[in-house]
């Protein structure tokens, strides 16, 4: 990667020494004409498309995605060569989408080399989205648990604004600079037919890339990672809207029992809310066409916005708010598929709550004397939920009556750090949202419709709640693998600032270097003590000269002097492990 760099820094001077020199020789007045047959004078070589849209507004300036120009799409800051058309494209437009997503899809890159450090493939836009294919040595794969490290990298390089630099290179210049990586290689051998093509840089990141690309990365506005965990176990993530019209919770049941709690409006004299539960919508989408028992389990996923009108007096910081997202999840299954789904679910939910340390408790709560349906569907489910729990194989307490009136339910409880119990975690049946949507599947080899069941779960619940209840439970001392703050390095002076950078930048880690010249060396260390950085790492001139750092924690535990290697491979095992104590560990 630092050869990569080095080899396109010197290239990049080199062209913009060309560039200057060009535009002191050549530049001269050119016409720019705009979609409304307005013509501006500009100069070739120096202005740009975002300067041109400065000169009409700087709100238009800053909502404008990307420039075309004689009908190319053309990055704002590429200075224009000729006499040329202008257009401005803001978000609506879905080729300033697909650049959008494209450079949404670079951050992830960018944060994917810093964690993995194996070779980028394909990061392409697609319809409302990116990804981003990595190639990683010795069949290493990629952890769910992963996400928040990479989405609060992803979050910083987005708060950098690193601009997005365009550069053309000859192929076999770029043959050399990505000899590391074999899927580079082969594009450029196989896609790429001409003498020279361009790459992209934004902050480390160094890529294979046509273009264009938005100014910087500031103008990303969010990024969220794709939760991979689910597309294993069999769920699709889906997107519902956040209102609906009120008939939708007529007919679900919720607005005779629930509207109080809802936020409702008046739009062209019908009456709207915003959703409290996505049930209802993921009834709609089993719903659009007809469904076949191939199909089930359908199990529909969705981490969309809640909104629920609770009394100020309930709100509690994060633990009860209006607005919240949950790990929601609907799964619809006939009623022979009941206790394999639960099993899963159960299975799913022991895998989470092991990462964080948390032991809990389970409740199955049965048929209540005020219900409805047929007694013996409730039976033959209760049964199945009943042989789930016991292959399970955990502890289990029955409540009889205390299930929804609408079908049983499993409850679980977990239990803190300090011995709290917390209700997070659902999973109920639900046999009347079928029959209200009229939801119903066609039966193997006959003409016979059946009616599914819906199972609702979510693991997290609330993620505001957990994540309060995370805090609490950490008492603010994140566990490595789980921290925004895992390396601070401190260097003990000037000298040694260039290499405390340059040895922890790409070592994967959400890592700071403190450069304050007005903090003495004990004030730095404790300092990231205060803000709980796992491991603070000391470099002077002996650990410059050795290639080494000297090691503490956030506790003040000294582990000592370690080489560079040693000091990153071990703070990668430990984080891989998910180790609750890594500075005791380490």
């Amino acid at each position: 990667m630092e050869e990569r760099l080095a080899l396109y820094t010197k290239l990049k001077a080199e062209h913009d020494a060309l560039i200057a020199e060009r535009a002191a020789k050549d530049s001269r007045t050119i016409k720019v004409t705009l979609p409304d047959g307005k013509v501006v004078e500009a100069e070739s070589w120096k202005t740009t498309p975002y300067q041109v849209a400065c000169g009409i507004s700087q709100g238009l300036a800053d909502n404008t995605v990307i420039a075309k120009v004689n009908n190319n799409v053309w990055d704002l800051d590429r200075p224009l060569e000729d006499d040329c058309s202008l257009e401005l494209l803001k978000f609506d437009d879905e080729e300033a989408q697909a650049v959008y997503w494209h450079s949404s899809a670079h951050i992830l890159g960018e944060a994917m080399e810093k964690v993995y450090g194996g070779c980028l493939c394909y990061g392409p836009p697609i319809e409302n989205g990116f990804y981003y294919d990595m190639f990683l040595e010795n069949n290493e794969g990629v952890s769910s648990n992963d996400f928040p490290c990479l989405e609060n990298l992803c979050k910083k390089i987005i708060k950098e604004k690193q601009p997005f630099e365009r550069l053309e290179i000859k192929k076999e210049t770029l043959l050399e600079m990505f000899k590391y990586n074999k899927f580079k290689c082969r594009i450029l051998n196989e896609k790429v037919t001409t003498p020279t093509t361009t790459v992209y840089r934004c902050g480390p990141l160094i890529d294979l890339c046509r273009g264009p690309h938005v100014r910087h990365t500031g103008k990303i506005k969010a990024l969220k990672i794709h939760k991979s965990e689910y597309r294993k176990r069999g769920f699709q993530e889906v997107v519902t809207p956040n209102i609906y019209n009120s008939k939708l919770w007529q007919t679900s049941g919720h607005w005779q029992h629930y509207s109080e709690n809802m936020f409702s409006f008046e739009v062209e004299k019908e009456i709207f809310a915003l959703k409290p539960m996505n049930c209802p919508g993921h009834c709609l989408m089993f719903d659009h066409r007809p469904r076949s028992w191939r199909e089930l389990p359908l199990r529909m996923a969705d981490f969309g916005v809640l909104h629920r009108n609770e009394l100020s007096g309930a709100l509690t910081g994060l633990t009860r708010v209006r607005r919240f997202q949950q790990d929601d999840a609907h799964i619809f299954c006939s009623m022979d598929q009941i206790e394999e789904e639960i099993k899963g679910c159960l299975d799913f939910l022991r895998a989470v709550y092991d990462v964080f340390g948390f032991t809990f408790k389970l409740n199955l709560s049965t048929r209540p004397e005020k219900f409805l349906g047929d007694p013996e569907v409730w039976n033959q489910a209760e049964k199945q939920l009943e042989n789930s729990l016991n292959e399970f194989g955990e502890k289990w307490i029955l409540n009889p009556g205390d299930g929804a009136f609408y079908g049983p339910k499993i409850d679980i409880q977990i239990k803190d750090a300090i011995g709290r119990y917390h209700q997070c975690a659902t999973i109920q049946l639900d046999f009347q949202l079928p029959i209200r949507f009229n939801l119903t599947f066609h039966e193997q080899n006959t003409a016979l419709i059946h009616r599914p069941v819906i199972i609702h779960r979510a693991i997290l619940g609330s993620v505001e709640r957990m994540i309060a209840i995370l805090t609490e439970n950490y008492g603010g001392k994140w566990p490595l693998w789980l921290s925004s703050n895992q390396v601070m390095v401190v260097p003990v002076g000037p000298t040694c600032e260039d290499y405390a950078q340059k040895e922890f930048h790409n070592s994967g880690f959400m890592a700071d270097v403190d450069l304050d010249p007005g903090c003495t060396l004990n004030k730095k260390i404790r300092n990231a003590q205060l803000a709980q950085y796992n491991f603070i790492l000391v470099v002077g001139e002996k650990e410059k000269t050795s290639n080494t750092v000297n090691v503490r924690t956030r506790d003040n535990k000294v582990h000592g002097e370690r080489s560079v290697e040693e000091c990153i491979e071990r703070l990668k095992q430990l984080r891989a492990s998910k180790s609750r104590n890594a500075e005791e560990e380490f």
